[in-house]
């Protein structure tokens, strides 16, 4: 699940981060989950149930094209669309949460197609059992 520009995942410590393209997940401008979205999502979960993580938070992330109030919207119902695929594929015990951001957390320049592009993600965030 690393190393492209469509799956990132970054560990710090026991805290591991996997950040998912919004453009391999949705449509544009839309929180129906593609096809593909399924596969990578179930590679998520099997991260997760590996990690013997009791918890995932799950944060949808929107560029700042449109309104604020339209991406926020759009940001939460992505991380709720994620969020009840995911539920799906790990134990009833881990404890998942979804939250929209929309443009409020970018982590590029909304200024060029580039960044707005790496800004457009779902990220999915967990600890490790037994380290740190």
């Amino acid at each position: 699940m690393t190393g492209s520009s469509e799956v990132r995942r970054e560990e710090t410590g026991d805290r591991v981060e996997v950040a998912l393209s919004s453009g391999i997940l949705f449509g544009k401008d839309s929180a129906r989950l593609s096809k593909i979205a399924e596969r990578r999502i179930t590679e998520a979960a099997r991260a997760i149930r590996e990690a013997g993580s009791p918890a995932v938070a799950v944060a949808g992330h929107t560029d700042n094209l449109g309104s604020a109030s339209h991406g926020l919207n759009l940001s939460q119902q992505r991380a709720n669309a994620l969020t009840r695929v995911l539920q799906r594929h790990l134990p009833d015990e881990v404890r998942v949460t979804a939250r929209g951001y929309g443009e409020a957390r970018p982590v590029a320049d909304n200024d060029h197609e580039a960044g707005r592009k790496q800004n457009r993600r779902v990220t999915l965030t967990f600890h490790r059992r037994g380290t740190g």
